[in-house]
């Protein structure tokens, strides 16, 4: 009987229901609050992985060019370690980099161990992220607008402006070792992606013996121009021939005649006996009329119209080298190379035509230009470099007043995306050239030649360092 009364108080005694519940409950709190404080902990871990692997891929990516598939790897790790290293309870397991055409992709995986999960058998959790980096390529197009006039053969500058361009004073080695050309080979990364071409000017400037051939063997077409005050000879309209861009014109100011011109009238310097035809011809040319701008602005050329078309003159001296067409310096190095080592000093200084030259180099659908239409990886440059004041135009010999035309035809090529670099080599004139560069960081000036080779490392060091976008 007692034992039958002891099992019923038994039955009825609620003092331990609260343990009972606890300690019955007492996995899944745990499990619970494992699994917020792990995910927490999984989350950061992630967070911080995608860090380090965004990291990796942006550095790979800039160093791009310079990195072969071992240096890769090595970067790879090396950046990833720097934004990773050690953490808590969590484990590397693998980082792995593949590199395509245009990009990076860097997937990193780590293991994170649980501190509290454990308890329900769930000892940690793998967690993998992945970054991408791509970078696209800039076109560079670039115009070397060159002092070759007679004081460039005085203290040994045109010697040391083939060295700082060529790694020579000759220019002999076609496969040069430095030099301008040079660093702009090792800085293109793609084909035809920077392009150099050449203008060295004294009073006028002189094509290729490839277009001056295909001149001379073209139809002519006649036709007058009308007088438009200085660089004409008389007040008569003028008798040209015209061969496609260019003309031959009686009354053109020619760079040497003097005298007596044809029609017996006495007109001064440039207008006299010694005039240029088209069978004597060797290839030179002079500024444009300054009416309407011509002479400083790379547009305007129509075929159909006489007036805006190029004199063809006779040359001052046949030292003058000839220019050179945007070329890809990788594939073209060595004709570039040829091109510069035929520079010779001679002539009197006109940097108007070599301004409005290199502007025309640089622009789409100009005359001898194969330069590319805007776009918004195209970066266009025109390096500058000259030795002293501006002497002689087609126009007169006033240099203030040919100051003048070469600022608004710098002004002219500025307006159209062009980045002008501006060098004075020891003399000349320093207001003008400051005025023509793009801003105090892109004028420069050296006190002796040999300074000649870090100013163009330099420049080469700032066009190369914008071959990547990304």
């Amino acid at each position: 009987m007692r034992t039958f009364s002891t099992l019923r108080r038994f039955q009825r005694d609620e003092r331990g229901t609260v343990g009972m519940i606890f300690g019955l409950s007492i996995i899944p709190l745990m499990g619970l609050t494992g699994v917020a404080v792990d995910y927490a902990r999984a989350t950061s871990v992630r967070a911080e992985l995608q860090m380090a692997a965004d990291a990796t891929a942006l550095a790979l990516a800039k160093d791009a060019v310079k990195l072969d598939a071992g240096q890769t790897n090595i970067r790879a790790q090396a950046v990833f370690n720097g934004h990773w290293g050690k953490r808590f309870e969590s484990e590397l397991m693998s980082l792995t980099v593949t590199r395509e055409t245009d990009r990076f992709k860097v997937e990193a995986k780590a293991h994170v161990k649980y501190s509290l999960l454990p308890i329900l058998g769930l000892n940690g959790t793998d967690v993998t992220v992945t970054s991408t980096s791509g970078w696209g390529v800039n076109k560079i197009e670039i115009a070397l607008v060159l002092d070759n006039t007679g004081s460039m053969g005085w203290s040994g500058k045109m010697p040391e402006l083939k060295k700082a361009l060529c790694g020579n004073t000759t220019c002999s080695n076609t496969m040069p070792t430095s030099g301008f050309v040079r660093q702009m080979q090792d800085a293109a990364i793609d084909a035809d992606q920077i392009r150099v071409a050449l203008v060295p000017f004294d009073t006028t400037v002189r094509v290729p013996a490839s277009v001056q051939a295909s001149v001379v063997a073209a139809m002519s077409t006649p036709g007058t121009v009308s007088y438009g005050g200085a660089g004409y000879c008389g007040m008569a309209p003028v008798t040209a021939q015209r061969v496609s861009w260019l003309r031959f014109a009686d009354r053109d100011k020619d760079t040497i005649a003097s005298g007596w011109n044809a029609s017996g009238v006495w007109v001064g310097s440039g207008c006299g006996t010694g005039r240029i035809t088209k069978a004597t011809w060797q290839g030179c040319l002079w500024d444009r009329d300054q009416t309407g701008n011509r002479d400083v602005t790379a547009d305007g050329v129509t075929p159909t119209s006489i007036e805006t078309l190029y004199p063809a003159v006779t040359c001052r001296s046949n030292d003058l080298a000839r220019m050179a067409s945007l070329m890809d310096v990788k594939a073209n190095g060595p004709q570039l190379i040829t091109a510069l080592a035929a520079m010779k000093p001679s002539g009197n200084t006109n940097l108007t035509i070599g301004i409005n030259w290199g502007m025309n180099m640089l622009m789409p659908g100009q005359p001898m230009s194969n330069a590319i239409p805007a776009e918004p990886n195209l970066s266009r440059f025109m390096i500058l470099l000259t030795d002293g004041d501006n002497t002689e135009n087609r126009q007169g010999g006033s240099a203030a007043a040919i100051d003048a035309r070469a600022r608004l035809a710098c002004t002219n090529a500025k307006a159209q995306g062009i980045v002008i670099y501006a060098v004075r080599v020891i003399e000349g004139n320093k207001s003008l050239l400051q005025d023509c560069s793009s801003g105090p960081g892109y004028y420069y000036e050296v006190a002796t030649a040999a300074q000649i080779d870090a100013v163009f490392k330099a420049i080469a060091g700032r066009i190369g360092s914008i071959r990547l976008t990304n």
